[in-house]
């Protein structure tokens, strides 16, 4: 009788979620997994202001990796599927890809909605499959949170399909 096997991408998953859990600073963040169906976001997390709690939060997509693609030195690219993308272009909270090399435990991020006003010829390419989203290196939260920490305090506007709208929130 066949039994259920286990596979390299679920083993994958699994310890990069477990490495951004133990990593992200407790003294200013709460890490929330998700449960239940996976629709794009795996976790939230929430950020504490001056020992307070404002509800102020970023939402996460979870990816790891033994072997990031690193282009020049400068960025990380990394495939996210076009159903994600949309997903995360709905969301007025930050919504963020992390990339986690499980090897290294280095964690690199993106905003995905900051990373569409910048790059607004990316609206035509949600056609695809696939966008290769570009993350810098130094984007790395081995280093520090403080962009991730602005982030959380940006609320997103979808205002159509081929803009968005970032406003801060103090």
């Amino acid at each position: 009788m066949a039994k259920p096997s286990d596979s390299e991408s679920r083993k994958i998953g699994a310890k990069a979620e477990a490495i951004l859990h133990y990593k992200i600073n407790p003294n200013h963040w709460s890490f929330k997994q998700e449960t239940g169906n996976d629709f794009g976001r795996d976790c939230i997390i929430e950020l504490s202001e001056q020992e307070e709690w404002r509800n102020h939060k970023i939402e996460g997509q979870i990816k790891g990796t033994k072997s990031p693609i690193i282009v020049k030195n400068d960025f990380i690219s990394f495939p996210m599927p076009v159903k994600t993308i949309e997903y995360a272009l709905g969301a007025s909270n930050a919504f963020i890809l992390f990339v986690i090399n499980i090897i290294t435990e280095d964690i690199f991020f993106q905003c995905i909605q900051k990373y569409f006003i910048e790059h607004p010829e990316l609206f035509y390419k949600l056609d695809q499959q696939t966008i290769n989203i570009r993350i810098p290196v130094n984007q790395n939260l081995t280093i520090n949170d403080a962009l991730l920490q602005k982030w959380a305090l940006k609320n997103y506007l979808k205002i159509s399909e081929n803009h968005i709208r970032e406003d801060d929130v103090y």
